[in-house]
């Protein structure tokens, strides 16, 4: 997916950028190498949510598959479609926890560059609340609040409703869950719960539900809700005094 791969570049070049304007020429500034590493970590989870993407499609192909070789037998047709239905479910659950984890992994980083190695280990929400602490009214501060306000506070709510709450299963067009005699559907096309638009306003009641398309929309928006966040980051003016050290 190419927004993953520009979100790649944009990491590196944010930190070699945030560097330099806080730290000068010197590359060998305080906590480079724990600089770097929060840095790796956050693409390391960004690999896995790649890796889920990934799973999901070949998921979604290979049940689809089975089920248009059955040879008719409703019994065998329901027992497919419950596989599918919870197999796939696990499969966007775990991309869904694999975006919260980047978030956080992500306030790692911008946590130990902005606020230093005391706060590398600030989680999404931490790294939020310290950042209105230090920037609020500022230009950083309120596209932080703004990115955390429309997405990312959805994004955890939804992580942790799924984590500690509730199963939200995907759905089979046509296929209605009944406890007594349950019908089978032609073909298995799967698609989003409609109680995932609870979570995510971004989903519209005439947009197509696919279960694959919605799942990179929500990849997309969580990456591009990253990367407006490091565009700022790097607009930020950090103290002269930063530059003077030993």
């Amino acid at each position: 997916m190419q927004t993953f791969r520009e979100f790649d570049r944009k990491l590196l070049k944010n930190n070699s950028q945030l560097a330099l304007n806080k730290y000068g020429q010197n590359l060998m500034f305080p906590h480079s190498k724990e600089c770097a590493t929060r840095r790796d970590y956050v693409l390391h989870r960004l690999g896995a949510t790649f890796q889920q993407m990934s799973i999901l499609r070949q998921f979604i192909d290979i049940h689809i598959k089975k089920y248009e070789g059955n040879n008719g037998d409703t019994g065998e047709q329901l027992d497919l479609t419950f596989n599918a239905i919870n197999q796939l479910s696990y499969c966007f659950d775990n991309l869904l926890f694999n975006l919260g984890s980047l978030s956080d992994y992500f306030g790692n980083y911008l946590g130990l560059y902005l606020y230093g190695p005391k706060f590398q280990t600030l989680k999404w929400s931490g790294f939020v609340n310290k950042t209105n602490d230090v920037y609020a009214g500022k230009d950083f501060g309120s596209l932080l609040a703004k990115e955390h306000r429309e997405w990312f506070t959805k994004l955890h709510e939804y992580r942790g409703d799924i984590i500690h709450r509730k199963a939200i299963l995907i759905e089979v067009s046509g296929f209605e869950n009944k406890r007594f005699m349950p019908h089978t559907v032609e073909r298995l096309n799967f698609q989003i719960n409609d109680a995932l638009k609870k979570y995510f306003h971004l989903f519209r009641k005439d947009e197509n539900q696919e279960l694959y398309y919605c799942a990179e929309k929500i990849c997309n928006r969580t990456i591009e809700g990253l990367s407006n966040i490091l565009d700022a980051s790097e607009r930020i003016a950090f103290d002269e005094s930063f530059k003077c050290f030993r």
